[in-house]
């Protein structure tokens, strides 16, 4: 009984730590993380948790079933493994940088054509999916900078902002703000930023 229920415990988890990883691929969602899951447990508290004991019921039945038991060892072994691997690929920004560089085409295709990115910048709200992501905002910095604000899963409105970066410059942006300025890399000319007001 004890093995079920930890080989249930250690399916969910892995399936929590892919929705971790789907999450970090797009900038800023990861900071919402913990209002979105207060928000949930607030609301839907009493249906997950039903959800939750039905799972395990049902899992442990179905587990009876097939006759598939590892030992309580591998089972702590692999949750020890998921967890460790996902905190990696966090730090390194790994989903991150895999999942620009699969929308990078779109990105690239409008800083090549000037009259499609005035189009895109001059509009408010932009609203334009590029790849994976959904732009919300574009700015052409004056002292440097092709700066895309993205927002895909965004529950709450804050007053920073998180997107993508084409050559930026060190020292912030007039139109998403330089109070809370940062910047990392991605790939090749491309940066990961965060900005924001403060006044």
């Amino acid at each position: 009984m004890a093995k079920r229920f930890l080989l249930i415990l250690l399916l969910l988890l892995q399936l929590i730590c892919l929705g971790v990883l789907w999450i970090s691929c797009f900038p800023g969602e990861l900071a919402d993380l913990p209002f979105i899951l207060l928000l949930i447990v607030y609301i839907y508290g009493i249906p997950l948790l039903i959800a939750f004991v039905v799972i395990i019921v049902v899992g442990i039945q179905i587990l009876k079933k097939i006759n598939f038991f590892p030992a309580t060892q591998t089972l702590v072994i692999t949750a020890a493994i998921t967890l460790g691997l996902t905190v990696i690929l966090l730090k390194t920004n790994l989903p991150q940088t895999i999942a620009f560089s699969l929308s990078r085409p779109a990105f690239e295709a409008v800083v090549a054509d000037v009259d499609k990115l005035n189009s895109i910048c001059n509009s408010k709200p932009v609203n334009q999916r590029l790849g994976l992501y959904r732009v919300i905002e574009c700015d052409r910095d004056s002292r440097g900078g092709i700066y895309f604000s993205t927002a895909n899963f965004r529950f709450i409105d804050i007053s920073d902002f998180y997107g993508f970066a084409y050559q930026p410059n060190p020292y912030g942006n007039y139109h998403f703000g330089s109070d809370i300025y940062k910047y990392y890399p991605i790939v090749d000319e491309w940066y990961g930023f965060t900005a924001g007001k403060r006044s």
